[in-house]
């Protein structure tokens, strides 16, 4: 199954199903053009999140292969938003 990732200055997020890609991107490319704002997105694991983005701040999108079920322990048993991600396999 294809999953939407989504990287904001080293904290990365999958995004939910739901979730409007295009519209985030615009979103973010808008409050980057208007300084900085809030963009809300919702993701897998931690529900929805609102981060504040600026210029400067790198916003990388991946698009990745994931099973049903890794999809559901993550849903489950979602890392930690401020942990270090090296030591996940995403």
């Amino acid at each position: 199954m294809k999953v939407n990732k989504v990287r904001f200055d080293g904290q990365t997020f999958l995004l939910d199903a739901e979730q409007d890609v295009d519209k985030t991107k615009a979103a973010i490319v808008a409050a980057m053009r208007e300084g900085s704002d809030f963009v809300e997105f919702r993701t897998v694991g931690h529900g929805t999140i609102s981060l504040l983005v600026a210029p400067g701040v790198p916003v990388r999108f991946e698009v990745i292969e994931r099973s049903a079920e890794e999809l559901e322990r993550h849903e489950l048993e979602p890392p930690p938003l401020d942990g270090p991600w090296l030591a996940f396999d995403y």
